[in-house]
């Protein structure tokens, strides 16, 4: 740990753990996460191999429930192998398989790639999710899923109040009867010759509101390329809608209340640039019938 950057001090310390499948023999990053998330160099079965240590540290996590939805959901789409898993200091750990792959952010980079063909998939793959029928509990609805409070917040200005006020008078009926990822979004997500080829950070995953699942695949995340624009959204969305069905008006209020989150979170930040667009896309989905084609 000391030759790394360790942006934060992690909760548990890797040298206590007890492991009995794999060695540890260098850990090469402590990755940027809700949790703590390491990926780590070493061997298992005297082979020599990268892997993946995560442990719970956000109150919303569950990873005994990650462990047990990854070993049923691995047989519909690619997801980590469960190498090991534990307690340390009563923080849940997995210790999971490395998926080769490359996200839609490096990708798109690339002029020549077909972003709509990406994009599509990318929506169709979200679809396939919410089709899978398993028994699982309910997934966690965090706060980011309800609409801002100020207490959590700098205090509203007139507009921001005028905008939570509306969120606050239309939020849906939550209905937890879909099967969710809960994380869904182009990090997660790894590519390899134009196709999927892992899906990572099961840990909200279960019964919930596939709404809330889609917004978070949509909503614009500072220094993102993609997802910038109506046509990005829309042809998701025709993936999406290749596979499954959605409720528009309670897409529209989980995608304007995602955007209002990430505004809040942001809005005293550098970025002033993302915060302005962030505003001026909410300004806009509330005049027009967003979902739309043109």
């Amino acid at each position: 740990m000391n030759n790394i950057n360790t942006w934060r001090e992690p909760l548990i310390n890797l040298e206590n753990l007890k492991l009995n499948n794999v060695t540890i023999d260098e850990v090469i990053s402590y990755l940027p996460a809700g949790n703590d998330v390491f990926e780590c160099v070493g061997k298992m079965h005297n082979k020599e191999i990268n892997f993946i240590i995560k442990s719970e540290r956000s109150k919303y996590a569950n990873f005994k429930n990650e462990k047990q939805i990854l070993s049923k959901v691995k047989k519909y789409i690619s997801v980590p192998k469960i190498i090991e898993s534990g307690i340390l200091n009563n923080h849940y750990y997995l210790v999971l398989s490395k998926i080769k792959g490359e996200r839609l952010s490096t990708l798109l980079k690339n002029d020549n790639v077909n972003k709509e063909q990406y994009l599509f998939l990318y929506g169709a793959s979200l679809a396939q999710i919410h089709k899978i029928s398993i028994s699982c509990d309910r997934a966690m609805q965090r706060a980011i899923n309800d609409y801002p409070k100020e207490e959590n917040y700098f205090k509203f200005d007139k507009w921001e109040t005028k905008i939570v006020d509306y969120l606050h008078k239309t939020k849906p009926n939550i209905n937890y009867d879909t099967f969710i990822h809960g994380d869904f979004h182009y990090a997660n997500i790894l590519w390899n010759n134009e196709k999927i080829v892992g899906i990572l950070d099961w840990e909200y995953a279960g019964l919930g509101f596939k709404e809330q699942d889609i917004a978070w695949a949509l909503i614009l995340r500072p220094e993102q390329t993609f997802m910038n624009n109506k046509d990005d959204l829309l042809t998701f969305l025709e993936g999406y809608k290749k596979y499954n069905t959605f409720n528009k008006e309670n897409l529209l209020w989980c995608y304007i209340n995602g955007l209002m989150h990430f505004y809040l979170m942001n809005k005293n930040n550098s970025n002033k640039e993302y915060v302005s667009t962030l505003k001026r896309i909410i300004t806009e989905i509330l005049k027009t019938p967003f979902f739309d084609k043109k």
